[in-house]
């Protein structure tokens, strides 16, 4: 479920969306990783990776990332 934001520089409303990687790779989307993650994910493992979410004005440009 996304929730309406509000740019906090000009009041506009803001359309979620994602931040992708373009490259050899294809687009596979970035995750926030805390620093003493190990750098390939292990089955089984619980991890604190969190997908972004990105949110940008369509006003002024404005964007602002989470990962909730």
């Amino acid at each position: 479920m996304t929730e309406q934001r509000s740019c906090p520089r000009c009041s506009s409303a803001m359309t979620q969306g994602t931040i992708k990687e373009i490259g050899s790779h294809g687009n596979s989307p970035f995750e926030w990783v805390p620093e003493d993650d190990p750098p390939f994910q292990v089955k089984g493992v619980a991890t604190g990776r969190r997908g972004i979410v990105a949110h940008r004005c369509a006003s002024c440009g404005y964007v602002e990332l989470s990962a909730p």
